[in-house]
């Protein structure tokens, strides 16, 4: 689901007239996500999903027009996995 299907999806779930209070709120969320990711690594939405920072190690690239191998800087990532409840949610609106 793109940032665009969703607004538009929390905006008529909740019945929310103004695009700007919506987009308020969603980034409002991130924000608050964002900061306890960085204290806790991760948080868990009880039948929604589970948010987890990681961090992935440096790999070895090589391409053509390069001489020599290079790596790549390890870093932090956020990875997301479903829970049962987003998933059923999911499945029940498919009607796009």
């Amino acid at each position: 689901m793109t940032e665009g299907k969703f607004i538009r999806f929390y905006k008529k779930r909740n019945k929310i007239k103004s695009h700007k209070e919506v987009k308020e709120k969603i980034d409002l969320f991130w924000a608050t996500l964002l900061k306890v990711l960085e204290e806790d690594k991760k948080v868990i939405f009880k039948e929604w999903g589970v948010f987890e920072k990681r961090e992935i190690k440096s790999r070895k690239i090589k391409m053509p027009m390069w001489e020599e191998e290079r790596y790549t800087e390890p870093k932090k990532v956020i990875k997301f996995r479903a829970g049962k409840g987003l998933v059923k949610m999911a499945e029940g609106d498919v009607d796009e």
